[in-house]
């Protein structure tokens, strides 16, 4: 009896030693279950047993509202939305900054050609005066030629009169040795008649013949050339009256040209002081452009800051969101007791978890894996699938569309991962965004396959008040 009695206590000894080491581990977080035969007394099995159920279905309650918390903390909609809107206003901003120095270059461009404009613009206006003087100066000098000419003609007028009263004198001479040639005709006749005592008369009359003879020959010559000089002074007269209207004609074209260039020069003048005022608009543009610059650089310091915080407040929320995950993840897979309900809804929410993780690699929050990504089996929904034995389930249409549902969002996820990793972000985000139209489909599935489980017999599921 005393023997028997020492055997028991020495067993209750035994099963309170193994007891405190189990709890030890359940302090430590171990929830799982004892094999049979690890105490003495059954009792202790089962107690310790039903309290480790107890505890791990309390804990659903936490895990449920953990899951239900990263269901929100998860979902990054918000931070895309922020950091696609920075990524956009980045692009402005560059734009602002690129646009800055080209207009300062084409305001830099544009300042240095009106200036070679105005210098021309000065020398075409200097030029304008000086022809406009040199024209004042031909009109004068042809006015003078003009004047000069005018008093050629006069002279070549009186010199023809003159011309004209020779060619009377001479024909009054013809006239005269006409008469004395009749004279000495009738000299010599007379002389003839008188015999010896007219010969001396006779001879005077013969000279006087001659004269008369050689006067009438030079009076020809005289009137022949005096004919001639008369024809060169028409032509002269002529090719003078030409001249004159010439001159005239020439003076009118000159005029005119001078009131043109009065005008041109008027203009130019004008056109000068337009210039003047455009480099003085200019000088301001480059003023205000240089101001524009500063304050896009400004702009541009300020939209870096707020992009950081932008970026390090997207992170932070980033990090908050993998330690809480952390914790929903480990409890439910190792300190609570959660119905088949229960479990669809977690790989739910793992799952807009894994979505967003995408977005997370993309803009460089976290820097996953390809395997991590292309994987659709060995996650824990595709093993749950795998696992899956009862056809109320495996053959209805909602776990099927789930299945698809879900393969399309590993292979979504794998082309975001990989256009991300070739540096080409546009393409990740088109793939991103058809990753997640996938998670929406996966989220309608589920949510039927749950309505399914309801109804084949899986009623349990954890309440939150």
């Amino acid at each position: 009896m005393l023997k028997s009695t020492k055997v028991k206590m020495a067993g209750y000894e035994a099963d309170i030693k193994k007891f405190k080491a189990c709890m030890k581990e359940v302090s430590q977080g171990n929830f799982e279950p004892v094999d049979e035969g690890t105490f003495n007394d059954e009792s202790l099995t089962k107690a310790f047993n039903e309290m480790v159920v107890g505890i791990r279905k309390s804990n659903n309650v936490f895990v449920m509202r953990m899951n239900e918390a990263m269901a929100e903390i998860g979902d990054s909609s918000v931070v895309k939305n922020m950091m696609e809107e920075v990524n956009n206003q980045r692009g402005v901003v560059d734009s602002i900054h690129v646009s800055g120095g080209e207009l300062e270059k084409s305001v830099t461009n544009v300042q240095y050609a009106v200036q070679e404009i105005q210098k021309h613009s000065s020398d075409v206006l200097s030029t304008a005066r000086e022809c406009s003087r040199k024209m004042v100066e031909s009109t004068a000098a042809i006015d003078s030629s003009a004047s000069e000419v005018a008093k050629i003609n006069d002279q070549i007028s009186e010199f023809k009169v003159d011309a004209e009263n020779i060619t009377k004198i001479v024909d009054e001479i013809k006239s005269l040795a006409s008469h004395s040639s009749l004279l000495a005709l009738n000299a010599s006749i007379e002389a003839a008649r008188a015999g010896e005592a007219g010969r001396g008369f006779a001879i005077v009359a013969e000279q006087v013949g001659e004269l008369s003879k050689n006067t009438a020959s030079c009076a020809d010559s005289v009137v022949g050339s005096i004919e001639e000089l008369l024809n060169n002074i028409d032509k002269l007269a002529e090719f003078i009256l030409a001249t004159t209207d010439n001159l005239e004609k020439s003076t009118t074209e000159v005029n005119k040209s001078a009131e043109g260039l009065g005008t041109m020069t008027s203009l130019v003048e004008e056109m000068n002081e337009n210039i003047s005022s455009i480099f003085d608009e200019i000088n301001t543009q480059s003023a205000l452009t240089e101001e524009f610059i500063a304050l896009g650089n400004t702009v541009a310091g300020g939209f870096n800051s707020l992009n950081d915080e932008c970026f390090s407040t997207g992170e932070h929320l980033y990090k908050i969101s993998r330690r809480v995950d952390k914790v929903r993840s480990d409890m439910a897979r190792s300190s609570s007791e959660l119905s088949l309900i229960d479990w669809i809804t977690v790989f739910e929410v793992d799952h807009i978890i894994f979505t967003w993780r995408q977005y997370n690699n993309l803009i460089g929050y976290e820097h996953l894996k390809i395997e991590q990504v292309n994987n659709p089996k060995g996650c824990k929904l595709g093993k749950w699938f795998a696992a899956q034995t009862d056809t109320k389930l495996t053959q209805s249409s909602a776990f099927k569309r789930a299945y698809d549902a879900h393969e399309m969002l590993h292979k979504h996820a794998t082309d975001c991962f990989n256009a991300a990793a070739s540096g080409n972000r546009e393409l990740a985000l088109k793939h991103f965004g058809s990753a997640y139209n996938s998670f929406t489909e996966l989220h309608k599935a589920l949510a039927d396959l749950k309505q399914v489980a309801r109804s084949s017999g899986y009623t349990e599921y954890t309440k939150m008040d």
